[in-house]
């Protein structure tokens, strides 16, 4: 009986430390998430305003023209 406790101790002092890395990873995931989003985010209302692309009147012609 003894050794049936020791053994379930040990497993659920594995699972705990494994859920906190995994924990670890979930929150990782997510802040990486929330900056893609936010990144996404931002390139949609420049590509919505139209400041990716100038204007061809707006360009400097090439020195070779």
């Amino acid at each position: 009986m003894q050794q049936r406790l020791i053994e379930l101790e040990r497993k659920i002092s594995y699972q705990d430390k494994l859920l906190q890395e995994l924990n670890e990873v979930i929150f990782a995931l997510s802040k990486r998430l929330d900056q893609l989003e936010s990144r996404q985010k931002d390139m949609n209302d420049q590509l919505a305003s139209g400041n990716l692309v100038k204007r061809q009147e707006d360009e400097i012609p090439p020195p070779h023209y």
